[in-house]
Order: C-alpha cells, then sequence, then structure tokens
C-alpha cells in the first residue's frame, strides 16, 4: 500500500482542484507511458489492478465508509485509466 499523503487542512477549494486535476492527469499519463513503453497487456493488468485494490480498500479503507465519495473516486480513477492509447488499440 502507497504511504498516506497528507492535504494540508488550509488548501483552498481551488488548489484541491488542482491537486485532483494533476494527479488526474499523472494517471492518464502512466497508462500511456505503461502502454507505449511495454504493452497494451500491461497496461491493461496495472489497470486491472489498481481498480481492484481501490475497490477492495486495500489503497484507502476510508473511501469505503462514504458511498458518494467511494463512487466519485472510483469514476475519477476509471474515467484517467480510459486513455486515448487504450481507446485505440482496441
Amino acid at each position: 500500500m502507497a504511504a498516506q499523503i497528507g492535504i494540508p487542512a488550509d488548501a483552498t477549494t481551488e488548489q484541491l482542484h488542482i491537486i485532483i486535476g494533476a494527479l488526474y492527469l499523472s494517471l492518464a499519463d502512466a497508462m500511456e507511458h505503461i502502454a507505449t513503453a511495454e504493452n497494451l497487456s500491461s497496461a491493461v493488468a496495472f489497470k486491472d489492478r489498481l481498480l481492484t485494490a481501490l475497490k477492495s480498500g486495500d489503497i484507502n479503507m476510508s473511501l469505503l465508509d462514504d458511498a458518494k465519495t467511494f463512487d466519485l473516486v472510483v469514476s475519477v480513477v476509471e474515467s484517467a485509466l480510459e486513455t486515448r492509447t487504450l481507446e485505440t488499440a482496441r
């Protein structure tokens, strides 16, 4: 499991949007990199492992406490994992 990160309590809503956007783009870039540097099956395997860990609580158990937040996080991650590389390779 990844180390916990802390978001400063005084972070503004705008800063949180920037953080989420940057993480979203970074995850999408990582997927494209895996698909290009390795192969499509490696990218799909990474996606499957990441979503399984996220949905099972292996990444962050507190997500399981609130269904609305859980659904939002999963949908954002799933969306980031659907890269142009994967879409065009299918």
